[in-house]
C-alpha cells in the first residue's frame, strides 16, 4: 500500500485525498492524461469509459437492470482537477453505477439519481505542507473500499461497502506529518442535505509495508423527519490492517455499526427498535506480471436487534451473510479487461435475493472492459 493517503480516480497528479481505502484499484490511470496551463495553475483531465455485463442467479428483478443477464455502460467518467499551489480543486462527473455483492443492479442512468451527475465536486485550500481544508460533495472517510468502480480490485463492492456512507456534502480538515494522517468532517452522512454527523479517519504507516488506519463516523438522532425515519442516529467504526510487498497486498478489516432506538416516529405500529451490524473483511491483491493481477475479497457480517420494518440492516434482524469474490485483471496501457465471479450466502434472512425474496445465496459472473482517459 502506498499509505491510506491515497490518489482520488485519476491521474498520478491527482489532488491528494485522506481516505480509508484500504487497496489501490487494479486499474491503473493513464500516465500520460490530458493537461494544459489554465493560466492558474496546471489542469488535468481525465477519467473511465467502461461497458459491464452479467448474468446472476436469483435475481430480484426489484430495480431497472436488476435481471438474470444485463448489459450496461457501467462507467462514462470525466475528472478535472488543479493539484498545484495553495487553491485547488477536483470535480468528477458523468455516468456511474453500484454493483454490489447480494443487492439488486440498478444501471447506471438511474444511479446517477443519487448524487447528481457530479457525484464529487470540492475545492481545497492547501495551507502549508502538513494542512489543507476541503468543502463540497466529499468521498467518505469511513470504510475500506472506493466508492466507483475503476477504483476498486474487485468490478462489486462488498457487503461492509453496503452499510457505509459514500458521497456527503460538509467541510473536511486534513493533516499528514510523516507516518500520520489525520482527517476530520463535518458533514451530511448519508447525503440527508442535513449537516449533523462528525466523521474521522487516522492512519499510521508503521513502515514502508504496514499500515493501520482507524475510522469513526457518528451521527444522532435526527428527530422526525420523513426522508429520514428509518435511518435514526447511528455509530460506524473499522479498523483496519495493510499489508503491502510486491507483488502481495492484504488487507483485513472489521467494521461495527450501531442505530439507535427512534421512538418518537410514529410509523402505524412498525418496530424502529436499536440494531446493529459487525462484519470482518479481507482484501488481497496478487500481481501475476506488468499486465495481469489476482484480487480477491472475502467477508461475512451478522445483525442483530432492529426489526423488520427498520431497513438500515441489510438482510434484517438476526440475519447472517458472507461473500467471496474473485477478480482477474488485465491491463495493457489505457485498455483493461477484468472479469469477476461472486458468491452471496445468507441464513437467518427476513429479505433476501429472488422475486419472492427467499433465497438464500446468489451467484454472479461478470465483465467488465473498457479504456482509462
Amino acid at each position: 500500500m502506498r499509505s491510506l493517503t491515497k490518489l482520488l480516480f485519476g491521474a498520478a497528479s491527482a489532488i491528494t485525498l485522506l481516505t480509508s481505502a484500504a487497496v489501490a484499484g487494479a486499474i491503473a490511470p493513464n500516465p500520460n492524461p490530458i493537461s494544459f496551463d489554465a493560466g492558474f495553475g496546471k489542469v488535468v483531465v481525465n477519467g473511465q469509459l467502461s461497458g459491464l455485463a452479467f448474468y446472476q442467479s436469483n435475481a430480484t428483478h426489484y430495480a431497472p437492470g436488476d435481471a438474470s443477464s444485463y448489459l450496461d455502460l457501467d462507467n462514462a467518467l470525466i475528472s478535472v482537477q488543479k493539484s498545484d499551489g495553495m487553491f485547488q480543486f477536483y470535480v468528477e462527473g458523468g455516468l456511474y453505477s453500484f454493483p454490489t455483492v447480494g443487492n439488486p443492479y440498478l444501471k447506471s442512468n438511474l444511479t446517477n439519481s443519487a448524487f447528481g451527475a457530479i457525484p464529487v465536486a470540492y475545492g481545497k485550500v492547501q495551507l502549508d505542507d502538513n494542512f489543507s481544508i476541503q468543502a463540497g460533495k466529499l468521498t467518505t472517510l469511513i470504510g475500506a473500499e472506493y466508492g466507483f468502480t475503476p477504483q476498486n480490485i474487485d468490478i462489486e463492492r462488498g457487503l461492509l461497502w453496503w452499510q457505509e456512507p459514500l458521497v456527503s456534502r460538509g467541510v473536511q480538515v486534513n493533516y499528514a506529518d510523516g507516518p500520520l494522517s489525520i482527517s476530520l468532517s463535518w458533514n451530511d452522512g448519508f447525503y440527508t442535505n442535513v449537516w449533523n454527523t462528525g466523521s474521522g479517519l487516522i492512519s499510521y504507516a508503521i513502515d514502508s509495508s504496514n499500515t493501520i488506519a482507524f475510522d469513526a463516523s457518528i451521527t444522532p438522532d435526527v428527530g422526525n423527519r420523513l426522508f429520514e425515519h428509518r435511518r435514526p442516529g447511528q455509530q460506524i467504526y473499522d479498523l483496519m490492517y495493510t499489508y503491502s510487498d510486491a507483488p502481495w497486498t492484504l488487507a483485513p478489516y472489521v467494521q461495527y455499526q450501531n442505530y439507535n432506538d427512534h421512538p418518537s416516529y410514529s410509523c402505524g405500529g412498525c418496530d424502529l427498535s436499536s440494531g446493529s451490524n459487525w462484519g470482518v473483511g479481507v482484501l488481497a491483491s496478487y500481481q501475476l506480471d506488468p499486465n495481469w493481477s489476482l484480487n480477491g475479497r472475502f467477508e461475512y457480517e451478522a445483525a442483530s436487534g432492529g426489526s423488520p420494518d427498520f431497513w438500515g440492516l441489510e438482510y434484517g434482524p438476526s440475519s447472517k451473510a458472507w461473500s467471496v469474490t474473485v477478480t482477474p485483471t488485465y491491463q495493457d496501457g489505457i485498455f483493461f479487461a477484468r472479469g469477476e465471479v461472486s458468491y452471496t450466502g445468507l441464513s437467518d434472512f427476513f429479505i433476501g435475493a429472488g422475486q419472492n425474496y427467499d433465497k438464500d445465496n446468489q451467484f454472479r459472473a461478470m465483465v467488465e472492459t473498457g479504456i482509462v482517459l
